[in-house]
């Protein structure tokens, strides 16, 4: 496989981390969706892709850097797929996604944490487009983006 090509997959995978973050940061500060916390992390691998191949767009060995963008994605498909996992209720979550602070006492204080919890479940969608929710969009994404990779490594490596 060419450089070229290789370079050119970078430019893309450069375009859709950043639009897919956009939209992100979109929907949460224009439309006022609040993501969850699985949400948020999803994000990471997304801010991590676009680093990795801005400088692999301009570095020479990209043979490294191809290998940390796999990382990346399979990271993502593995967030992704738990959080797809946990909205359909095939798994319960390991960790509170609720928001729930269970050391309360006090009355008031249980009062004034109904007022200023503003986490949301992850079980609950609350942004869906075309009836599919993002976390699932962004496993299909993450599995996409690991399957070109790989497909890269195997073609590479018989030339």
């Amino acid at each position: 496989m060419s450089n070229q090509i290789i370079k050119y997959f970078f430019l893309f995978t450069f375009v859709v981390s950043f639009f897919s973050l956009a939209a992100a940061f979109y929907i949460e500060y224009i439309l006022g969706f609040k993501p969850c916390v699985l949400c948020l992390y999803q994000r990471i691998p997304y801010a991590l892709a676009l680093i990795i191949s801005l400088i692999a767009f301009f570095y020479n060995n990209k043979n490294i850097l191809l290998k940390f963008l796999a990382l990346t994605f399979i990271s993502s498909l593995l967030i992704s797929g738990y959080h797809v996992s946990i909205e359909n209720g095939f798994i319960e979550p390991i960790f509170s996604c609720t928001g729930e602070n269970t050391n309360i006492i006090d009355k008031e204080e249980i009062l004034k944490s109904l007022k200023n919890n503003t986490q949301v479940d992850c079980k609950d969608v609350n942004f869906s487009l075309f009836g599919v929710s993002l976390a699932t969009l962004n496993f299909i994404n993450s599995f996409v983006f690991t399957t070109v990779i790989v497909y890269i490594f195997k073609y590479a490596k018989k030339k």
